[in-house]
């Protein structure tokens, strides 16, 4: 009678299988790893992209109206909107109104609204007449904003240039951050 053999694996061929199921497994988890931090990486980008897209929009509406007296510094601008013609006192009579409104949407005269940078917050600020004003209410526009400008013409033109950018930091993201390019939009005053 020959041989008979057992059942099973010899442990060549165990090592063969065990190799395999190594490299299949390190194949898996490196994919599993790379389609996470793309993720990420395009959650991110989305997300920087909404924050500078939404403050411009919500400021290029108000920016619009502007009148009255308009001041730009680095990172800051304060403008006044044309509230309405002929409204109650304190305005002048028979003249356009300017001023803001408050928290309750209230015209105020004499009162600004004020853009400015607050480390990575777009924030936008009610101004009361006050010297020196005084912040009647603000929130947030836009966060992860890493550069903010203005640039105010005034006639011939009457513009406002607004130069945006957004950044967003994390050990998760390739090269660590990931922003925007600036973002750039002109506004043409329509009471100057």
């Amino acid at each position: 009678m020959g041989r008979r053999r057992n059942a099973g694996l010899t442990l060549p061929e165990l090592l063969i299988v065990l190799a395999l199921t190594t490299i299949v497994a390190g194949a898996v988890y490196t994919s599993s790893l790379m389609g996470g931090k793309l993720y990420f990486s395009s959650e991110t980008y989305v997300h920087v992209q909404q924050q500078a897209r939404q403050a411009l929009d919500n400021m290029v509406r108000e920016l619009r109206g502007a009148d009255g007296t308009i001041t730009v510094a680095a990172n800051q601008c304060t403008f006044q909107l044309a509230l309405g013609y002929n409204l109650a006192n304190p305005c002048p009579t028979n003249a356009v109104c300017i001023g803001a409104q408050d928290q309750a949407g209230a015209a105020q005269f004499g009162w600004s609204l004020r853009y400015r940078l607050n480390g990575t917050q777009l924030i936008r600020e009610i101004l009361d007449n006050q010297v020196p004003p005084q912040v009647q209410g603000s929130r947030v526009l836009a966060n992860d904003v890493s550069q903010l400008s203005f640039i105010y013409v005034g006639a011939p033109t009457n513009t406002i240039t607004v130069q945006l950018q957004t950044q967003r930091t994390s050990q998760q993201l390739p090269g660590g951050t990931l922003g925007t390019t600036p973002l750039t939009t002109r506004v043409r005053l329509r009471n100057p």
